[in-house]
């Protein structure tokens, strides 16, 4: 290569050539983007086909067993999106998770094209966005799982990212927006926290010279019509049903009573382990550097980072809820970490890697858990004696089908038993998708399956009931659950629409 005169000056300069070769090194030493790739998507494949399902992924994939426009608790893509696993692997733990596997796949190259446009294009800073991502612990644990979470997140990354490279390159600017538009969208029919993301982007387009002079462009306004018609089909669903997705959601937002410093403090300390702390400190140095389009960053995420905080003031906030932010701050965190040695940022993801997999192994442990009782962590332990139990007492009372009163059995039956009908005998707001419970099991003998003991004003709507039987969930020796499972008939009011 012949070297420019300004290059050869540089080289000869004392001490620039091994300056040189030490970053060399130090970019050689961080893994290349396809690798980090490559080996997350591999870990998160692995988990999907090994681990079991947990409650919340069996209820969403009993939406699937019918798409439709709207669900009680959420949007509906989460379901869509098994629905289409499904079609590839049948109604297995793989064709429920792996959309979502994919979904955080492409998170990898998401996160590292956009460090590489808030830097100027330099692929180690790529390359370190890269890692952050896939090793704070949320993302690590959560990268395998079907909930809404997956979709909300991924579309929140690609609405950023379409943003970032609007305003990187003004000249084709109208086809990022309108991609923009389109994943907003889809994000908020993912979960309505990504409502918060619109109102970070609004706020950027209107507060700042760089946003208002987007705003005087058509295709901007064009990619905001884009966005909002992604969502009639859901606003018509709720009018259908008198407004029950939106009134779910909504309700939520109440200003309640003060509890202190009790759970703002839980938010301050979940955030700080779950993002991971090393990354963590590297962010108010990325916020510093922030420049252009990495500016946007900081206002789609500031709306959300706020909310909480003062929901937090009140009420608790679930570690899942702040995920979405996670590939931006993994872009800030790598503005920084640029500047320092590679071991230094090794180390950083090294520590998040181990909180994550840590986490990960309270699933997988064999013998007695180390919290035992009912938590995330034990969902996965111990069904197998309880449904061949189930199973037996079917057979025995001459059961037809099992009714419950959470979700959460219903949809874990539902699930791991084909072929029993599973319905709930309560909240009836949570599956208008199934339509009524079939008439053919009105008089039908059943099992009533209980957390613990049924509750008297379950019981009462049946017509007759019998003694009940005791199923312990165990693992290790450890209890973590007890259940019953009472002989039922008679169901009240059963095979009409609620």
């Amino acid at each position: 290569m012949i070297e420019g005169p300004g290059q050869s000056r540089l080289l000869n300069t004392p001490g620039v050539g091994a300056r040189q070769r030490r970053q060399g090194m130090a970019q050689a030493s961080l893994p290349p983007l396809t690798v980090t790739l490559v080996v997350f998507a591999a870990l998160h494949l692995w988990l999907a086909l090994h681990l079991p399902l947990v409650a919340d992924e069996t209820y969403y994939a009993l939406w699937a067993t019918a798409p439709a426009a709207g669900y009680y608790d959420h949007p509906p893509m989460i379901a869509w999106w098994i629905w289409a696993g499904e079609r590839l692997f049948g109604p297995t733990a793989l064709g429920v998770r792996l959309v979502s596997v994919l979904a955080f796949a492409a998170l990898t190259p998401l996160v590292g094209r956009m460090a590489r446009i808030a830097t100027g294009g330099d692929r180690r800073a790529g390359r370190i966005a890269a890692l952050f991502v896939n090793a704070m612990a949320l993302v690590l644990v959560l990268g395998f799982t079907a909930t809404p979470d997956s979709p909300s997140v991924f579309f929140w990354a690609l609405t950023l990212w379409a943003a970032m490279e609007a305003v990187a390159d003004p000249a084709r600017a109208g086809r990022w927006w309108l991609l923009a538009g389109l994943a907003a969208g889809l994000g908020v029919l993912s979960k309505f926290t990504n409502l918060f993301l619109w109102v970070g982007l609004v706020g950027w387009l209107v507060a700042t010279a760089d946003g208002r002079a987007m705003l005087r462009r058509p295709v901007v306004w064009a990619a905001a019509a884009l966005a909002l018609a992604v969502l009639i089909p859901y606003a018509r669903w709720n009018l259908a049903h008198d407004g029950l997705g939106l009134t779910r959601q909504f309700g939520r937002i109440d200003s309640g009573t003060s509890a202190g410093l009790r759970w703002l403090l839980d938010y301050l300390g979940t955030s700080i382990a779950l993002v991971t702390p090393l990354i963590l400190m590297l962010i108010p140095g990325g916020v510093q550097r922030a420049r252009g389009g990495a500016r946007l960053i900081l206002w789609l995420t500031a709306p959300l980072v706020l909310y909480m905080a003062i929901h937090a003031i009140h009420a608790q906030v679930q570690a899942n809820w702040l995920v979405p932010l996670y590939p931006g701050l993994a872009v800030l965190a790598a503005l920084a970490a640029r500047e320092r040695p590679d071991r230094a940022t090794l180390l950083a993801a090294a520590t998040g890697i181990a909180i994550g997999l840590g986490a990960l192994a309270l699933a997988f442990a064999p013998g007695a858990p180390v919290f035992p009782g009912p938590n995330t962590p034990n969902e996965t332990k111990g069904w197998s004696p309880v449904l061949a139990d189930l199973r037996a007492a079917m057979q025995a009372s001459g059961a037809r089908w099992i009714a419950t009163d959470t979700y959460g059995l219903t949809g874990r039956f539902s699930f791991a038993l084909p072929g029993v009908p599973v319905w709930s005998v309560v909240e009836p707001q949570r599956y208008l998708f199934r339509g009524p419970i079939p008439a053919r099991l009105c008089a039908a003998p059943g099992l009533l399956v209980t957390l613990d003991t049924p509750q008297s004003d379950v019981l009462a709507r049946f017509a007759t009931h019998g003694t009940g039987l005791a199923l312990e969930r165990r693992a290790g020796g450890a209890l973590l659950q007890r259940y019953t499972a009472t002989p039922v008939q008679g169901l009240a009011g059963c095979g009409t629409t609620p």
